[in-house]
């Protein structure tokens, strides 16, 4: 059965991860990261861990083909490349710690993860120094590490990305490529490392339209008038995050 993997969940229960889903793909489109950040701390307390993982990266992919050319054409690939070098070595580390540890264990480093990254970006800091080659492969070690075993890798990159103090467009689009990178690298271990299963494939493409459609809006706003609130966005999509995290740790 397709719905094997949300058997005897409440109707309002799965109500509510479409609708975490539908609003991760509009803040992904819009501000081009976040949805994560939204999608696993919820679908972690659903689910298991991996399970959760897996979904939002396989709904990720039908967006990661619709972002990406414009991506291209707007961000600069030279700037993100040894973020994306870094990934591609530290991802498998934390794959290998996901399927290798608690899945309690792992709900409350996804918990505790979240609050970090949304302080990080919340709070507005910024490196001292200039953003150097050396900079750029260590937040991408991070978020490699970060994104293979909690999914939420994004922040440390985005940190990295706005403090460059370019356009909105050219930060947006840097971001993009970035995490479309991280995407696929990271679902590609979850294949190699047997997570993904032939029910989480079926349930991901009966989720894939909503999360592509609100993903389509969200690009559709920034393009139009939403970059004037880029930044303003980030900040209320971030405390929204934190609450939402504060609220599941409690259950």
């Amino acid at each position: 059965m397709i719905y094997d993997v949300i058997t005897e969940l409440p109707v309002y229960v799965g109500m509510g991860a479409v609708l975490t889903i539908a609003l991760g793909g509009f803040l992904r489109g819009f501000l081009g990261f976040g949805a994560a950040l939204l999608i696993v701390p919820v679908l972690s307390a659903i689910l298991t861990p991996e399970k959760a993982l897996v979904i939002v990266f396989l709904i990720e992919l039908p967006t990661v083909i619709y972002l990406m050319p414009g991506a291209f054409k707007q961000g600069d690939p030279k700037t993100v490349a040894p973020i994306i070098l870094a990934m591609f070595f530290t991802i498998p580390i934390g794959v290998y710690f996901l399927v290798s540890t608690d899945p309690d264990i792992i709900k409350i480093v996804i918990s505790l993860l979240v609050l970090a990254m949304v302080a990080l970006l919340a709070t507005g800091w910024k490196p001292q120094n200039e953003i150097k080659l050396g900079t750029m492969l260590i937040v991408g070690s991070l978020s490699g590490l970060i994104s293979g075993a909690a999914g939420v890798g994004g922040p440390p990159f985005v940190t990295a990305l706005m403090a460059r103090n370019e356009s909105p467009e050219r930060t947006r689009s840097n971001i993009i490529l970035s995490l479309n990178c991280m995407s696929l690298l990271t679902i590609a271990n979850y294949f190699y490392s047997g997570l993904v299963t032939v029910n989480l494939l079926l349930l991901s493409l009966t989720l894939v339209p909503v999360y592509v459609g609100c993903t389509w809006y969200g690009a559709r706003y920034f393009g139009s008038s939403g970059n004037h609130y880029f930044k303003k966005a980030a900040l209320f999509m971030l405390a929204l995050i934190s609450v939402v995290t504060i609220a599941l740790s409690f259950k």
